[in-house]
């Protein structure tokens, strides 16, 4: 019961969504938690993914998710690539899988349950301008349930000419306004793996990382901050990464779909010229998101630095969740998990409370 319709646009999914006309379950009791020194009933919540409007974050709240980040925002506004924007692939992902020199295959349709598949996505981080998303952010926070957090995901867009400095001080305008507009936390978008511009690989540049997080820091108004990270093969960069982030960042989120060539049958580029690599996400990535947890907080543990981990990678069921909150991780959020399954945050916090 995908509340998102694969079959239509993002504009169609924006304007009707989401699809979910049942009754609401009843929702877990459970102890009062706090969530970067906010009370909260669960460290449990969904990733930037279809959160786009005030409807999606009203369902999504009522549906018992605690954390709840509002899609990625921008100054501009900025389209969706066109239709269709999402496809099913073989197989898993690991790191032989992310060389050049691979490519995932699409999927035949078939019945299997798309919650234990891997998801290939084309959006390209679309968003509304300013005008509508300070007005529906306002929205979306007064409407969430008791003890639940609103974050609003942000992201500077480069432009012709533009500096590295003026990335910087554009993030910290877009935190100052989404906190003026009800963020409780401010989530900086550093990688995006369906944009072929430069906002999807800032996450490898060391200095930017600390630059945009101390300004961050600054702008947020005393709100906390988050850092979402794309994936890292070597201990040493994700060592820099991390050091750089600390002190400016509360919390780091990892990680965001891994970025691929997808091709079909033909070995063409299954989303068509221009659009040779996308975002991979889903039950195929969670293997790998699982391992980068534990490498990144080893690596806090080794250097004793002062920020957690929220952890996000191809979460589709209650033993899923646990493998990241095993391994020290200090909340888990849910991105295509939720889409196929939206009971998917009740059945985590029925079978772990403590959470």
């Amino acid at each position: 019961m995908s509340t998102y319709r694969l079959d239509r646009s993002f504009e169609w999914n924006f304007r009707n969504g989401p699809d979910y006309h049942r009754r609401f379950p009843s929702l877990p009791v459970t102890s009062k938690k706090e969530f970067l020194g906010i009370p909260t009933n669960s460290r449990v919540g969904l990733a930037a993914s279809v959160l786009v409007n005030d409807r999606w974050v009203e369902t999504y709240s009522r549906l018992g998710y605690d954390l709840l980040t509002y899609k990625t925002v921008r100054l501009t506004e900025r389209r969706c690539h066109s239709f269709p924007n999402w496809v099913f692939v073989k197989g898993d992902v690991s790191e032989a899988s992310l060389e050049k020199s691979t490519a995932l295959l699409k999927r035949r349709r078939d019945h299997t349950d798309p919650l234990e598949l891997t998801g290939a996505g084309s959006f390209g981080m679309p968003s509304k301008s300013p005008d509508f998303w300070i007005e529906d952010i306002a929205k979306s926070r007064k409407n969430l349930l008791k003890n639940q957090i609103l974050i609003v995901s942000v992201v500077a867009t480069p432009r012709p000419g533009m500096s590295g400095q003026s990335v910087i001080d554009e993030y910290g305008t877009l935190a100052a306004m989404v906190v003026g507009a009800g963020a409780q936390v401010v989530e900086a978008n550093l990688s995006c793996p369906n944009v072929t511009t430069g906002e999807g690989e800032l996450y490898l540049d060391t200095t930017m990382v600390g630059l945009i997080a101390k300004t961050l820091r600054e702008r947020a108004g005393g709100v906390p901050v988050t850092l979402k990270l794309g994936y890292v093969a070597d201990d040493k960069l994700l060592a820099s990464i991390l050091q750089s982030a600390n002190g400016f960042g509360d919390a780091i989120v990892l990680m965001n779909g891994v970025n691929s060539r997808v091709i079909n049958q033909k070995g063409r580029p299954v989303f068509g010229p221009g659009r040779e690599t996308c975002g991979v996400t889903g039950a195929g990535i969670h293997k790998l998101a699982a391992g980068f947890v534990r490498r990144a907080i080893r690596i806090i543990e080794r250097d004793r630095l002062e920020i957690k981990i929220i952890a996000n990678g191809g979460v589709n069921s209650p033993e899923s969740a646990a493998t990241f909150f095993d391994s020290g991780a200090y909340a888990v959020t849910i991105a295509s998990g939720a889409i196929f399954d939206p009971h998917l945050g009740i059945k985590i916090k029925n079978k772990h409370p403590e959470w």
